[in-house]
């Protein structure tokens, strides 16, 4: 049995035509359309963004038919901050692992220890993974 000779090596070390940056043009786009896009997405994902509000645009006149009551959400969502924490790597693997047997995030594990020796969090706030919790 022989083995198949190795790709030449001579086409990766050929110096790459660069791309022209300059010549690449934005699209047609309303930047008040990307900015509540952005907003938007940063609102769903919990994320804060820099972004100042848009002034919204006057609500159209009321509809004189009766319309059925908005339910207000159960809890009101609340900003986040991002906490980064270092820790040995054996504390990680055994997070990873309980994570993966409960399937939840080390996130939610570290925050539930935390509630456990008495700090404050809201259950509600207490999520065992939330990229469940998007909306399909």
């Amino acid at each position: 049995m022989t083995k198949a000779a190795l790709p030449s090596i001579t086409e990766d070390l050929a110096p790459r035509k660069r791309v022209d940056l300059k010549a690449i043009r934005p699209a047609a786009v309303d930047d008040a359309a990307v900015a509540e896009n952005s907003r938007k997405i940063g609102t769903e994902w919990g994320a804060q963004t820099s972004l100042t509000p848009v002034e919204p645009s006057p609500p159209p006149a009321p509809a004189p038919k009766a319309e059925a009551p908005v339910a207000a959400p159960e809890h009101p969502k609340v900003p986040l901050a991002s906490l980064r924490i270092e820790v040995p790597e054996y504390l990680d693997r055994e997070l990873a692992i309980r994570a993966a047997e409960q399937r939840v995030t080390k996130q939610y594990l570290v925050a539930k220890a935390l509630q456990a020796a008495g700090y404050r969090l809201d259950d509600a706030d207490l999520v065992e993974d939330k990229r469940k919790a998007k909306k399909r």
